[in-house]
């Protein structure tokens, strides 16, 4: 690599010279002579050992921002460099880096000293032995060409990336660790505030100490622990979110699209301290046991799920996140079939799933005694299902025996892998409490709602919806036949994510996309899910196993 024998470097012979300097450079200013707290003692020394680490998050968010335009940035990489140039700056690395050895020596030595012009020579020696470095790995006129063309991504690269070095290093330094439970406490100060002023909106006993960070109102109070700050939702729509970039890649803007991270983060912390807020509020006035019962496990869930969705479904049509085009209909062989609808194509499709999150919802804040309101998500899915009962009507047909029979096997198979069979449930004892005419008439509704509402609700929404948008931001012009198997796979785990046995949920959604890509009709996945979920009603209250209810 050093010889000047050939006229030109390659960019392999570069990158293997940079990545063997690199570690030498590493370990002579890391394995030898231990330096005290230098944020302490000299603040100089711990601004330059801070500026690697900021460029290597910088640059792998610079690879995710400036993705488009990876064909220029390697082409602009790959033009090889002069010789005797990146000969001369591994010279200057190696020697940088030797004084850089020596000076910190002498500053291990020199303790705690509270001033050392070793401490300037380490730190100008290692910038030195970095610039140098780095023009080794390239040269002047590939850095000068990122500067020119990734202006904006190199501005969000090493802004985020400096942001994210000093927010970690904070954390760490006052909390131990950036991953710790305590680190989480940063945040549930702020989520407290928030929290106190909604609930002060609607309520004029609201009260709040700070010290023991304590929300209450009446005589029901909560304390706001660091798990509760909302901290976990946020990790959990940004791994989401790393994960609908990589899929979409193709159909979003970069680096635009990297704006959806604090949105989404911003969104679900706002609405984890609304969840507070309301969880006080029914605490004080409505039901303690509702309280901390089905609406504070529950709210969580629909949280994240109703801003997984929206993204999902929004992110690709706004102009400034999407670009114009279909996902994927290349490869997943998308077949396009026109249709007109005066209605809006993703009204028809989710306003009953929305109807039926809303009615749980409702039902859910009166747990333990949720059972009694299973009505009100009939009534809400039925009054959709009736306001749009034309756009539906054109997408009945007749039953399909194959969809019939293996809805009735996977009902079979749900109810012997039930892991509560033999278990007494809540549900169980409180219908035993109630009079044999209301008994009859809570399991009609029941029987209408776990039968008929709810698998329309859902086929509507996973496989009529939100399977055909992964194929296609006009998810309303892909067959019902077209297959993705990204799309498969993703619309069928957040379906099982919407039930306690979430793996049985998943494979089950699968089950019914499959139905529905074999003849190509929404229908009969709809007959399938009616199916299955007669098969385990029936089961259940023949033999009384309320634990499959």
């Amino acid at each position: 690599m050093l010889s000047t024998a050939a006229r030109r470097s390659p960019a392999s012979a570069r990158m293997t010279s940079f990545v063997a300097l690199a570690v030498f450079e590493f370990i002579a200013t890391r394995a030898f002579a231990p330096l005290p707290d230098v944020w302490s003692l000299w603040p100089v020394v711990g601004i330059v050992h801070a500026l690697p680490k900021i460029l290597l998050l910088s640059t792998v968010i610079f690879a995710v921002v400036g993705w488009r335009k990876r064909a220029m940035i390697v082409g602009a990489f790959d033009r090889e460099a002069n010789d005797f140039q990146v000969a001369a700056m591994a010279a200057v690395t190696a020697t940088a880096t030797l004084i850089a050895l020596l000076s910190r020596a002498q500053l291990a030595t020199a303790g705690s000293s509270e001033w050392n012009g070793f401490a300037y020579v380490y730190a100008a020696a290692l910038l030195l032995a970095g610039a140098a470095l780095m023009l080794v790995a390239a040269p002047p006129t590939f850095w000068s060409a990122i500067a020119k063309t990734c202006k904006l991504e190199l501005a969000l690269a090493l802004g985020f990336g400096a942001f994210g070095f000093i927010a970690g290093s904070i954390l760490d330094r006052e909390r131990g660790s950036f991953l710790s439970e305590d680190s989480w406490a940063a945040l549930s100060g702020a989520t407290l505030h928030l929290s106190y002023w909604m609930l002060s909106v609607f309520d004029h006993t609201a009260v709040m100490e700070p010290a023991t960070r304590t929300l209450g109102a009446g005589d029901f109070s909560v304390r706001i622990f660091a798990a509760c700050s909302g901290y976990e939702g946020m990790m959990l729509i940004s791994a989401f979110l790393l994960g609908y970039i990589a899929i979409f890649r193709r159909s979003l803007r970069f680096p635009n699209v990297m704006l959806l991270f604090p949105l989404a983060m911003g969104a679900i912390w706002i609405l984890n301290s609304f969840r507070i807020a309301l969880l006080v509020f029914i605490g004080a006035h409505v039901s303690p046991d509702i309280a901390l019962g089905g609406f504070h496990s529950q709210f969580g869930w629909i949280s994240f799920l109703l801003i997984a969705i929206t993204i999902m479904t929004s992110a690709q049509r706004i102009a400034f996140f999407g670009v114009d085009g279909t996902l994927g209909s290349r490869s997943s062989g998308v077949s396009v079939k026109r249709r007109s609808t005066e209605l809006n194509p993703a009204l028809v499709f989710l306003a009953p799933f929305c109807a039926l999150m809303a009615g749980q919802i409702i039902t859910r804040i009166a747990a333990p005694h949720d059972y009694l309101l299973y009505p009100v998500k009939v009534a809400a899915v039925a009054a959709v299902l009736y306001v749009l009962r034309d756009a539906y009507r054109r997408m009945s047909s007749a039953p399909d025996l194959t969809a019939i029979l293996l809805g009735a096997i996977a009902g079979a198979i749900w109810i012997a892998t039930d892991p509560d069979a033999q278990a007494h449930t809540a549900l169980e004892a409180s219908l035993k409490e109630l009079a044999p005419a209301a008994l009859l008439l809570w399991l009609a509704f029941r029987a209408i709602g776990t039968i008929v509402m709810v698998p329309i609700a859902e086929e509507l929404a996973f496989r009529g919806y939100l399977y055909r948008v992964m194929l296609s931001a006009r998810f309303e012009a892909v067959d019902f036949r077209a297959f993705g198997f990204l799309a498969l796979a993703v619309s069928s785990v957040l379906f099982g994510l919407m039930h306690d046995r979430w793996i049985a949920g998943s494979l089950a959604g699968l089950l019914y996309a499959l139905v529905m890509i074999r003849r190509g009709r929404i229908a009969d996945a709809v007959a399938a899910h009616m199916t299955t979920n007669a098969v385990i009603f029936m089961w259940a209250v023949s033999v009384g196993q309320w634990s499959l209810l």
